[in-house]
């Protein structure tokens, strides 16, 4: 855990973060990073949607997921935070804008895939009712192995007792 207090705003990415998006994705990926063309696709396709983590006008982590209401399914492609930053809950914070978010569209089924050797992310999501569905093999590139996580989730609303009359 850090020793640092980070005071994060969380709001919609658009085309402006591409900049800091790339730059997180570096810092997160390096060569594994995402491609432009695939990060800017999280912005404008209505099936997707990226959400950034903003500290003193620097974008520390980002989420990107994409939605399919036909399947009622949320999936997390990526949550990143800035190496600096890590610890300081912001993984967390971005975990629930997504949850809220597919929440919100009524979705019922989050899914996301974690490097097995990833024992923050893998703690996190446990945490928050994930569970490891099966394992994808060189999902990473050869011997980087993943997890395939779900959680399901009940709809919301109220419950009524019909009695026969």
């Amino acid at each position: 855990m850090n020793d640092v207090t980070l005071f994060v705003h969380l709001r919609e990415a658009d085309e402006r973060d591409m900049p800091g998006l790339l730059r997180l994705e570096e810092d997160c990926f390096g060569s594994e990073r995402f491609p432009t063309e695939v990060l800017r696709a999280f912005l404008v396709r209505e099936d997707a949607f990226a959400v950034v983590a903003v500290e003193n006008d620097e974008i520390v982590g980002s989420a990107m997921c994409m939605i399919s209401q036909d399947m009622g399914e949320g999936k997390i492609a990526s949550i990143a935070v800035l190496r600096k930053a890590r610890g300081s809950g912001i993984g967390s914070a971005l975990l629930d804008e997504c949850e809220n978010r597919f929440r919100a569209m009524g979705l019922r089924l989050y899914t996301l895939e974690v490097e097995d050797t990833n024992e923050p992310a893998i703690a996190l999501y446990k945490s928050r009712g994930y569970e490891a569905k099966g394992t994808m093999t060189d999902f990473y590139g050869a011997g980087r192995h993943a997890y395939a996580m779900e959680k399901s989730v009940r709809p919301t609303g109220t419950k009524v007792t019909v009695r026969n009359a």
